[in-house]
């Protein structure tokens, strides 16, 4: 089963120390075609950064040890290929260009009979960045295009709410040119089933579209036990707190919901956080 996972917090240095509560949404024992592959994407002092594993040896992956020494302001992580396997590094979740960082995880039906329209509402220098045939890549860089006409592209800080809208925009173009590639009989969405987070590292949006979502917030940690493994290794007994720390851990996996502590994202919702890292729900319709 392949999942999403993201994280978006107020201290880098902190970032393992927020993600240990949700270790086991960080954890994975495959199971299907393609469940050993993994791959994760961190911005981290102004720099997006990937690492990608598409042909990853082992069936258990531990997202939590692979990312536990980074020290990044926000993290998209996947486990898992698409239904049919065939994912290669080029068409693996996450993306990235400049600032911007994107996952998905779920299914567009049908991708290809409206792939060259998609590639059309995209302008010629983001469309050249387009590297492989996944929906993802395309969504994401119609995404951008949509940020690319806000003028808000490139802003250090865009506002998380026009932000939101660019996303919600790209899922609305997209459901058009489903509906209209005759494909009414499957209602609203047309047959997409898709959990998205977009990040600059000083905003995050998620969204879905009939897939499941939930997220965790860590609001100060009192007694930190990663820290406390580090810096007391004779077991002295002392707290060590990070009264401070506030992140959201986002996960998109249909086989856990419902965890304890974590809260649903409804399908007509999305999960704006912005530089205060206070989680909003909206609930507007795409």
């Amino acid at each position: 089963m392949s999942h999403l996972v993201a994280y978006f917090g107020n201290e880098p240095e902190n970032m393992s120390c927020a993600l240990f509560s949700a270790r086991s949404a960080l954890y994975s024992r495959g199971g299907g075609k393609g469940a050993e592959s993994w791959s994760l994407g961190f911005i981290q002092g102004g720099d997006v950064l990937l690492q990608k594993r598409p042909r990853a040896e082992g069936a258990e992956i531990d997202l939590y040890a692979l990312a536990r020494d980074l020290k990044a302001d926000a993290m998209i992580g996947r486990v898992g290929l698409g239904l049919d396997g065939s994912k290669t590094a080029e068409n693996a979740d996450p993306f990235r260009y400049r600032s911007w960082l994107f996952g998905s995880v779920g299914t567009v039906p049908s991708f290809d009979a409206i792939r060259d329209q998609v590639l059309d509402a995209i302008p010629d220098y983001l469309r050249r960045n387009v590297r492989g045939r996944s929906p993802s890549e395309h969504i994401f860089h119609l995404f951008l295009a949509y940020l690319h006409d806000a003028g808000i592209l490139d802003l250090p800080s865009p506002a998380p709410a026009q932000v939101d809208g660019a996303l919600r925009s790209t899922l609305a173009f997209v459901s058009r040119l489903l509906r209209a590639a005759n494909q009414p009989e499957q209602g609203e969405g047309h047959g997409m089933e898709l959990a998205l987070v977009a990040t600059n590292g000083r905003s995050l949006v998620a969204m879905t579209c009939s897939h499941a979502m939930q997220f965790l917030t860590v609001d100060g940690i009192a007694d930190c036990p990663v820290c406390h493994g580090r810096a007391n290794p004779n077991g002295d007994g002392r707290r060590i707190s990070h009264e401070g720390l506030r992140a959201v851990i986002i996960e998109a996996n249909p086989a856990t919901q419902g965890r304890a502590g974590w809260r649903p994202i409804s399908a007509q919702a999305a999960l704006i956080i912005g530089a205060d890292h206070v989680p909003h729900v909206t609930h507007a319709g795409p």
